[in-house]
């Protein structure tokens, strides 16, 4: 959240006309200032001119500056405006007009606004359009490109005027000022929500923040981005703060701007990786691949043990496992791991980014591998499957059609109760001809635990009651006992057409050896 930003400005007018102006806006003025040069000598100036302010040259006496009505020097100004003040402020725009040549000619009037521009432009951090042109240059020059600009910054500095500027920026805008800026924006998020599931190259901090607001935003914002790129203002409690503490940041490197310092932080990044295979049977490979580990699900109904890890201890469903299968492990890493990565594979199915699927344990998606992907994506998965009929009757001809329905109808009255706003997507899905087969994918940690809290914010209870109200847990028939689980390896399918993730697709290879 963003502390509110009051500008610090040296007033060239009158005070009152200003605060009238202001409409009582908080305006710290820290002095009055006055200048004498070429308008009180009678000279013509054409503003705007390129070519007259170019070529025009200041004398030693030909233009005098008075802060509070004292002579001070230019260097004595731009300390004034590197420290305690941001900008100069003109009451009257004919005046700031006819100071326009002096004013360029010093190299001041990137800090030199009138009252309107103030309003308009400066309500939550320093205005200066060098400064923007800058930012959007580093973000392409530091190789940033999907950037999220958090504060909606080029949306309030005109950039709808660069509408072809293939821009792959993203925003978070809530109220679009004006429609052509989407054309500068890749994409535009409406809230910060919006976008909780992204990662990016860097988040943009403009708005003026207090170092408590600051620190908080770049928390609550922690798994978007490990970077974080802001402007820092001369003299401001922030640019204090990150002299201090430094040390609480990997690296901080400032690039010189007007009035202060773009500066990019990169963040201490933990980038654990593990991806489990879920087995039930003694499913061993030649050699286990780096950060691959087996958890064997279904334990508690086990008479012996496989793998490294096993779904039956703390808290755990794995009683359920008959019915559930491979989910019975999904709530155990839940709940029991904080990998920052995390991968969920079968011991009989592994991606890969090879075109050849022939199983070969060297083929099997590395760490690395999956962590590069996951900078551009959000969530791998294995290739859509597609069918020649929906696929409620698909689940039909697995086990029959009365059990299908009843259990396609009890998982949809918990998602009511529960989780009512994917209803649609859970009818698309089991009305449809398409989904994502075998609950298998790998992803970073929040949106593991989004999905999990999602899913099992509904599936035990539903499974529950199935079995209260059918004879699936006196059968020995797994297309009967497994009911239940030939729609749940679905509902993962039912969570991302709900929510805005960058799918990547990978073919998976088939052990046939076990």
């Amino acid at each position: 959240m963003a502390s509110k930003y009051i500008p610090r400005i040296l007033l060239c007018g009158n005070v009152k006309k200003f605060l009238d102006e202001t409409r009582g806006r908080d305006v710290d003025i820290v002095a009055k200032i006055s200048f004498n040069g070429a308008a009180e000598r009678g000279e013509f100036v054409v503003p705007g001119n390129a070519s007259v302010a170019d070529n025009y040259t200041l004398n030693d006496g030909d233009f005098k500056i008075f802060i509070n009505g004292a002579e001070i020097s230019v260097g004595n100004l731009r300390g004034l405006l590197n420290g305690s003040a941001d900008y100069i402020v003109f009451t009257s725009r004919d005046e700031f007009l006819l100071r326009f040549r002096e004013l360029y000619a010093l190299k001041l009037i990137d800090r030199v606004v009138n009252v309107s521009t103030l309003m308009i432009y400066a309500e939550k951090n320093f205005f200066s359009l060098n400064n923007a042109v800058q930012i959007f240059n580093l973000i392409l020059s530091l190789n940033l490109p999907r950037t999220l600009d958090v504060d909606g910054y080029f949306a309030a500095n005109d950039y709808q005027m660069f509408p072809d500027m293939n821009s792959r920026l993203e925003g978070v805008v809530e109220n679009v000022p004006f429609p052509a800026i989407e054309n500068f924006y890749s994409k535009i998020y409406r809230t910060l929500d919006d976008c909780k599931f992204r990662f990016f190259d860097a988040l943009l901090l403009t708005a003026e923040r207090s170092p408590a607001d600051f620190i908080d935003t770049v928390i609550q914002l922690d798994d978007l981005s490990e970077k974080i790129l802001t402007f820092v203002r001369h003299g401001s409690a922030l640019k204090n703060f990150l002299t201090v503490h430094a040390d609480a940041f990997e690296k901080i490197s400032a690039f010189p701007a007007v009035n202060g310092n773009v500066v990019l932080l990169k963040k201490f990044v933990r980038a654990d990786f593990a991806a489990y295979i879920v087995t039930h049977k003694d499913a061993k490979l030649s050699t286990l691949p780096a950060d691959y580990r087996i958890i064997h699900a279904g334990h508690a109904q086990a008479t012996e043990t496989f793998g490294d890890v096993i779904d039956d201890i703390g808290d755990n469903i794995s009683r359920l496992n008959l019915y559930l299968n491979e989910i019975t492990a999904l709530y155990w890493l839940w709940k029991h791991t904080r990998h920052d990565f995390i991968g969920f594979v079968h011991y009989r199915r592994f991606f890969t980014t090879s075109s050849d699927t022939t199983f070969d344990v060297e083929k099997i998606l590395s760490g690395d591998e999956a962590r590069e992907i996951l900078r551009d994506y959000d969530i791998i998965v294995n290739e859509c499957k597609f069918g020649y009929i929906p696929l409620r009757d698909w689940k039909a001809m697995l086990s029959t059609r009365a059990l299908a329905e009843h259990v396609i109808a009890t998982v949809r009255k918990f998602i009511a109760e529960r989780q009512p706003n994917y209803l649609d997507a859970y009818d698309r899905i089991n009305d449809g001809f398409g989904t994502f087969c075998y609950e298998i994918f790998i992803t970073r940690r929040k949106i593991f635990n989004a999905y999990c809290k999602w899913l099992f914010s509904f599936i035990i209870d539903a499974t529950e009651e199935i079995l209260a109200t059918t004879d699936i847990a006196s059968s020995d028939d797994p297309r009967i006992y497994r009911a239940v689980s030939f729609l749940a390896e679905h509902l993962l399918g039912v969570w991302l057409i709900k929510n805005r993730l960058r799918i990547k697709t990978l073919p998976i290879m088939f052990r046939h050896d076990v």
